[in-house]
């Protein structure tokens, strides 16, 4: 195998990681947050790339136009999604939670059929017509973008938590929400401001995965990946889900070329079987203390 070959494959492996971390970060936001592990995210996932679809098919918005005012639209669903579905679900046994969010997500899958069919859409991108090449190697320009826009989200996502006053917030309630609380923070809305920013992940990764797989009903089925980088990497670890996901792309897809395509559909149980067994808390996290 060339050098060249092996580049190509590098960068195919940290795009489709990229896409791993964001579906992941978006999942363990909204579980640090509120304490509740949303199984429908997958579906928000698809449900911001078929926001992205109808904005460019039926109002013909150019691709800038189409992610901002879809990110901010599924922003608005993400509050909606926490006040009228999560917050009533709250206070309920930890499995009660699990089912409910496996039924919201099911039930947007199939409103997302019954409106789309089964029909494989694409979703234009202004770099479709464009070539980056470096030496002998040609790379897919969408790669560079996705990987681009991980790396900026992770950098603003840090910066948010440590300067910004609505990021100490945020941290606040998720480390404990009665002391939170009490210190004058309105934790009423910081739970929806968490799904709002968990939302808006989940839209970005469907609008940047779109291009790549096309645009269906199963783009949900993503969340398993996200789970997986998620464990790899830590469920306390911001930078770690970023890691654990770029790790996790890169393995499926190295593994793809030297083994064949059936490993790289297993790749990701076999990872997490291994962490699980070996490092129950992730490559970066860490036991959590709990009072007894």
């Amino acid at each position: 195998m060339t050098a060249s070959i092996i580049i190509q494959l590098l960068v195919a492996g940290l795009s489709t990681g990229s896409i791993y971390a964001l579906v992941a970060l978006g999942l363990v936001l909204a579980f640090k947050g509120t304490g509740i592990l949303n199984f429908a995210h997958g579906e928000l996932v698809s449900l911001g790339a078929y926001v992205a679809l109808f904005l460019t098919v039926f109002l013909h918005l150019g691709y800038w136009q189409v992610l901002l005012l879809s990110v901010a639209i599924m922003a608005v669903v993400g509050m909606v999604f926490e006040r009228v579905l999560i917050k009533p679900l709250m206070h309920a046994p930890p499995f009660t939670i699990v089912v409910a969010t496996m039924a919201i997500g099911l039930m947007i899958k199939n409103a997302l059929r019954l409106s789309w069919q089964e029909n494989i859409a694409t979703l234009p991108s202004p770099l479709d017509d464009m070539s980056f090449r470096v030496g002998d190697v040609d790379i897919n320009p969408q790669y560079l973008w996705i990987i681009f826009c991980t790396v900026v989200i992770t950098v603003a996502l840090s910066v948010f938590f440590r300067k910004s006053l609505i990021g100490k917030a945020l941290q606040a309630v998720a480390q404990n929400t009665e002391a939170a609380r009490l210190m004058g923070i309105r934790v009423s809305l910081v739970f929806p401001l968490t799904f709002a920013i968990s939302s808006m992940l989940a839209a970005l990764a469907g609008i940047l995965y779109g291009p790549l797989v096309g645009i269906q009903p199963e783009l949900g089925s993503i969340i398993m990946k996200g789970f997986v980088a998620a464990i790899l990497g830590g469920f306390n670890n911001l930078f770690g889900v970023v890691i654990g996901g770029l790790a996790l792309g890169t393995l499926e897809t190295f593994g793809g070329a030297f083994i064949g395509g059936t490993f790289k559909d297993v790749t990701a149980f076999i990872v997490l079987m291994a962490v699980l067994l070996l490092r129950p808390n992730g490559l970066f996290g860490r036991a959590e203390a709990r009072r007894v």
